[in-house]
């Protein structure tokens, strides 16, 4: 009997003793004097004992696990294309990180219909969802003229707030924006969906390290074929909501990653085209002059059959080609500043240029659940206020010089604007 208390000692020291098999285990009873129960009732009691001392890994008495922290989230607005897909990559990347409050919509049906997809209520008074105090950041889907309005009721009501693109159409917007939000210290982050796609990423780390010289010019070109179908609401092509047409929705992508990857603008021209006869503009051009001397171009239309994009960077050193969408691009690479990459184009291998593939609503929600970050701003993400008022000074000069035959547009730098 000593030596089984001597084993059972022994379990109980390591953590490794189970009461219910070690009786299993006993040998029958060696003769009618002598019992394993008070032995098995001794072991159990002190097997208790050990399993309620704390151990290194676990909490000390009076501390608590803390719990990784949701974002309490209301839905202000469908009307934007890519509503449902941010959803789905919400529930695909940010799995359970998400408690959804209410939806807002200027539209009942759509509201009741995104609000019953997410088990939510549909709140028909914006002003209810921010007097709310379990909302503590908003998803702008909303309709690009109602974003000032809804972006600056958001931020007095200190709620942290993402946006779909544009975030406004007019440069002076942009600046209350800016301004309500520093001055009630929200988090922020724009919807350009373009700017963390591994392989753009990669060629502004390029620009950054000096791989290719000084720019001397960026290219891209981003089209598809949505203007010669119905499947855009009404609404997308009324001027008045949409704030313009192509350039103001699929063009963000183009004027996002000229800025980003060039810099500050100081001068735009555009030429657009209306092939499907709606009242805004189905194919834009723009030509971008650069503070330290680039060119940019970007091409957008939404008449075509082929949806492959392409980004061009051009410097002194090199130049990098991005062909095709992302998840299957093509990355071309010369830089005499790169040994193996000095003699000709290379082609990049994916593994150079791999991403999270985690889209800007990702990463808000990421940003906010990060309490510990301070920041109003995913600084050089293109995420950030800085990009998004430099595409909105793009954009309205470029439909300016449209308005006027093509004719330059100098345009101030909103980002060193205060």
């Amino acid at each position: 009997m000593l030596k089984v208390m001597f084993e059972i000692c022994a379990l109980l020291i390591s953590g490794e003793f189970k009461p219910a098999e070690r009786i299993r285990e006993l040998p029958p009873a060696a003769s009618p004097c002598v019992s394993w129960i008070p032995l098995c009732l001794l072991a159990t009691a002190l097997s208790m004992v050990g399993m309620s001392a704390p151990s290194p890994a676990s909490p000390t008495s009076g501390q608590t696990v803390p719990e990784t922290p949701k974002v309490h989230l209301a839905l202000i607005g469908a009307w934007h294309v890519h509503t449902s897909g941010f959803l789905n990559r919400i529930h695909q990347m940010n799995p359970g990180q998400v408690e959804w409050i209410a939806v807002w919509d200027k539209d009942p049906a759509r509201g009741k219909q995104f609000a019953g997809r997410l088990g939510v209520p549909y709140e028909p008074d914006y002003q209810k969802i921010l007097d709310n105090p379990n909302v503590e950041a908003v998803m702008i889907e909303a309709e690009t003229n109602l974003h000032m309005d809804l972006i600056l009721r958001a931020a007095r009501a200190k709620k942290h707030i993402f946006t779909d693109k544009i975030l406004t159409p007019k440069v002076k917007d942009g600046l209350r924006i800016r301004e309500a939000i520093e001055k009630n210290g929200v988090k922020f982050v724009i919807s350009h969906e373009s700017m963390p796609v591994g392989s753009y990423q990669y060629a502004r780390k390029l620009v950054e390290n000096g791989s290719l010289g000084n720019i001397v010019s960026v290219h891209f070109r981003r089209a598809h074929g949505l203007a010669k179908t119905n499947n855009l609401v009404a609404s997308w092509y009324d001027q008045e909501v949409a704030g313009g047409g192509a350039l103001i929705d699929l063009g963000v992508h183009g004027m996002g990653l000229l800025t980003y990857l060039a810099g500050a603008p100081t001068r735009v021209s555009a030429s657009m085209r209306h092939w499907t006869k709606r009242a805004v503009e189905d194919t834009a051009t723009i030509l971008v002059d650069f503070k330290n001397g680039a060119i940019g171009t970007a091409h957008t239309n939404m008449v075509t059959n082929i949806q492959e994009n392409l980004l061009e960077v051009v410097g002194t050193d090199g130049m990098l080609v991005v062909v095709g969408t992302e998840g299957r691009e093509t990355v071309y690479l010369n830089s005499k500043n790169i040994p193996e990459r000095a003699k000709g184009m290379t082609v990049v291998a994916p593994s150079e240029y791999a991403a999270d593939g985690k889209y800007p609503i990702n990463k808000f929600i990421d940003f906010v659940r990060d309490r510990s970050n301070t920041s109003q701003y995913l600084a050089g993400t293109g995420l950030d206020m800085d990009t998004a008022l430099r595409v909105v000074a793009i954009s309205e000069a470029a439909y300016a010089s449209a308005r006027s035959e093509g004719r330059p547009q100098a345009i101030e730098d909103p980002a060193s604007m205060k």
